[in-house]
């Protein structure tokens, strides 16, 4: 009987540490990848920014790459945008009055599949001063994996680089 007892006494602490290794092991594996084309963009103060995300399935089962959106942003993502001090990029004001209009697109990813965005940053952000900026993006995994506090993990982009430009002058400009 001791014998049973001594068992018991040392498989549940031993249950629940693999428990917690298993957790702990699907949450530093996410399912997908994100990364950001050109690494380095140049733009003039004032013009359009575009940004390319692409999503590839890392994971052996199938993923959501599902855009949710309007106005040239996915929504899925959440962008962070930060100038050459690290404070972060003014963004840009939405009317209250009239919401942007929303897309929705159902996308599934395959393993080994990927999906690119192409995503106007500047209207989220504005890029109307000059300097450089860094941007990374991130979007949650999959449900089922979840960070030590049992939340949904993010699965962040690489970091890129913008440099804004001061606007092209007309002794700038061809003759």
């Amino acid at each position: 009987m001791r014998n049973i007892k001594r068992f018991f006494k040392m498989a549940i602490p031993a249950a629940v540490v693999f428990t917690a290794l298993c957790a702990s092991a699907q949450s530093t594996n996410p399912a997908f990848t994100l990364q950001l084309g050109n690494s380095k963009i140049k733009v003039q103060a004032s013009n359009v920014v575009w940004i390319e995300i692409v999503q590839t399935n890392v994971s052996n089962h199938r993923i959501s790459c599902t855009y949710t959106g309007g106005n040239a942003v996915n929504r899925q993502y959440r962008y962070e945008v930060t100038d050459e001090d690290g404070n972060p990029a003014e963004k840009v004001m939405q009317s209250t009055h009239v919401p942007p209009p929303g897309d929705y697109m159902q996308c599934e990813l395959d393993p080994g599949e990927s999906n690119t965005n192409t995503i106007c940053l500047s209207n989220v952000f504005k890029f109307d001063r000059p300097g450089k900026y860094t941007v990374r993006v991130w979007r949650p995994d999959d449900p089922d994996t979840k960070d030590s506090d049992g939340n949904p993990t993010k699965v962040y982009s690489n970091t890129i680089t913008i440099t804004i430009v001061p606007p092209a002058t007309e002794a700038d400009a061809p003759k």
